[in-house]
Parts: structure tokens; sequence; C-alpha cells
């Protein structure tokens, strides 16, 4: 029987999760371990209006991060205070109308059309490992092999140059079906720069992207890319794209992702990931996946990093949580005699989903009602 709140649309729908997180670092001088929001997928909360206009649907949606230091933004010299309500916390702030002939339109605070297009990834294992290394630990120095510390982080030498969240105007086509040959959505934005607690959200300022579905008898495909110009200090509009694409055998959950992007004058890299995702236990799926990175040139001319990672994540679908194990070696070679030492990072944690806040009709509803 379908209750009378469940028949009754909802206008305001809220969600949001909740990202804690133990990060371990080695650098190969200490070894320490940092309480953090987990910035693979950090924690936050949102809220989504919308309303039917005639036969356009016009949406809002509200979204802030918790407030909690990102496993990102720390490094051997800096530990933000856990707990920071007084930072910049918005993660998404835009109005958008949607078209049943001509697709999407958003204006605000969100992602750009670029974003995601390195992360079509079906391993299920991206709270833990996925082509974005700079989320775990990216703002760690690595330690020369005299112990000193560099000017080189691990952000610097593993980018992903994809799209990320910026003040923008967006146009999603709607969706473009072929039918066996799957479906394709365009997206295309043009943003400015957005800057947070002196780290840059977002320097892909104009882009495009391309976003692919489909499933052929028992194996699902995903793929997407991109194209940007990059707003670079001191050099201006810098083209770059990037790309992925991943397969999943959907009943042994035996699963392929790879990844690559380059930008003019910072270098290219490839990112290659096998899994196996299956509901082994009965209790929600269960990933396990393996991955290598690999770049060239993205500190300076000449220079290479190599990632190896293994990631864990199993979920609990009745506490809609999933408990997550990241281990990942980062090592990197510049162009001079000075060598570097590798950097070792282990992490654990929960991902909490609030589900309750989606299931059910809020206050909202009645007040917009009445």
């Amino acid at each position: 029987m379908v209750s009378q709140e469940d028949e009754t649309p909802q206008r305001f729908r809220f969600y949001g999760h909740f990202s804690p997180t133990i990060l371990t670092v080695n650098d190969g001088v200490s070894t320490k371990a940092y309480v953090a929001d987990n910035s693979n997928s950090g924690g936050r909360v949102g809220m989504w209006f919308a309303n039917p206009w005639g036969d356009y649907m016009l949406k809002a949606n509200v979204e802030f991060a918790l407030g909690v230091r990102p496993s990102a933004s720390i490094n051997q010299i800096f530990e933000p205070d856990l707990f920071d309500f007084n930072s910049q916390t918005l993660r998404k702030g835009e109005v958008i109308l949607e078209t049943p002939k001509w697709g999407k339109l958003s204006f605000g605070q969100g992602s750009m059309g670029s974003d995601g297009v390195t992360e079509s990834d079906l391993s299920g294992t991206s709270l833990a490992n996925y082509v974005g290394i700079q989320d775990t630990a990216g703002g760690f120095f690595f330690r020369t092999a005299a112990g000193t510390l560099s000017g080189v982080t691990i952000k610097n030498a593993f980018p992903t140059f994809d799209g990320g969240r910026s003040q923008r105007l967006r146009w999603d086509s709607p969706e473009i079906k072929f039918g066996v040959l799957g479906s394709l959505r365009f997206v295309g934005s043009v943003g400015k720069e957005d800057i947070d607690r002196n780290v840059t959200l977002n320097d892909a300022l104009q882009d495009m992207g391309l976003f692919y579905r489909n499933s052929i008898g028992q194996i699902a495909i995903a793929g997407s890319a991109g194209v940007s110009l990059a707003e670079v200090i001191g050099e201006g509009a810098t083209p770059q794209a990037a790309g992925s694409f991943s397969l999943l055998h959907q009943p042994t959950g035996i699963n392929g992702t790879v990844a690559a992007g380059s930008r003019d004058g910072a270098g290219h890299y490839v990112y290659l990931k096998l899994g196996v995702r299956r509901n082994f236990f009965g209790i929600g799926n269960s990933a396990f996946a393996i991955d290598f990175y690999e770049s060239h040139d993205t500190v300076e001319a000449g220079s290479r990093a190599e990632s190896i990672g293994l990631g864990l994540v199993q979920t609990v679908d009745r506490l809609n949580t999933d408990f997550f194990v990241g281990l990942r070696r980062h090592s990197y070679w510049g162009t001079g005699a000075v060598a570097f030492r590798d950097i070792d990072t282990f992490m654990f944690g929960v991902r909490w989903q609030f589900r309750r806040l989606e299931r059910h009709r809020s206050l909202f509803e009645g007040l917009w009602e009445s």
C-alpha cells in the first residue's frame, strides 16, 4: 500500500553524506596519522527544489561542505583545523531550467562541463582509489633523498586535467539515444576561476564534455571525454584534454578502467585499473581494485611520476554505509641529480549517506504548499 505521503511529489529533497577517515602518511622520514574528511568523496549536505513550469521543469540546487578538514588540504607544514565552519564551504548554488526539446541550462556555482570526464569508473572503489590521486593526500611534499622537503607536491605530480566546480553558465544536451549503440550527452560551459582557501577548485574556464553510456549483453560501458581552456598562472589560457572509459562484466563483477589526459606545456598521464565488484556476502557490493598511474612532464620537462594503489570498499545497504580501505605509493623523479623519497599513504574510514533526508518529505513541503 502506498501512503499519501509517497504519492505527493517532493518539491524539496534533501541529501548528503558524511565521510570521516583516518589518513596515515609516511613521507620517507616520518609517519603521522590524521583525522580528516575523505576528499575522494567529501562530506556534504544539499537540497534540491523542483517545480513544473508548463512543459519545463525549474530546479534549484544548494550544496554545502560539512566544514571538516579535507584530506587533500593537509601537508607536513600545514594542518588545518579539524572543523572550520567560517571558511568558504559552498559547493553548489545554481538554478536549472530543464526543457524536453533543448536540454538543460544551468546558471550559478556548480560543475563545469568537463567535470567528471576522467571519472567514468565502474569499479565501485572510488572512495578508496581512483584517478584523482591528489584527493587523498595531494598537499604533501616529496622529500629529497637527504630528507629535506622539496617544492614538489603530490598534486603537482599527479594531475587529472579534469574540470571542476565554478561560477558558470552550462548547457546539457538532451540524451541522444542510438539504440544498441548506446546514448550520448553533450555539455558545454563558460565560467570563472574559483579559489577556496588558496586551493584552485577549477582552472578550466571554457570547456566541453561528452558522456557515453551503453550496455551490450552482460557488459556495462561508460565513457567520457572533455576539452577545455585552462587559466594557468603566467601562461594564460592553455588547452587541455582528458577522458576515461570503463567496462563491467555484470555476472562476474570483473571490471577495467583506463583514463588519460594532457595539457599543453604541462605534461600527460595514463591511468589503468582492474577490479572485481560483486555482492559476495548478501549485504551489499564488495569491490576491490588495483590501479597504476604514470605521468610525464607534469612538474617540469623530463620529470616523471608513478603511483600504484589498492582499494577495498564494502557497502552495507541496510546501514546506508560504505566502509573503505586504501593503500598507495607515490614515486617522483626530477630531471636533476636530486633523488626523491617515496610517499606511502594508508586510509580507512566510512561514508554514511543521509538516506532519511531523501525518503521523507520535509517541513519545507508543507510551508510551500500552504
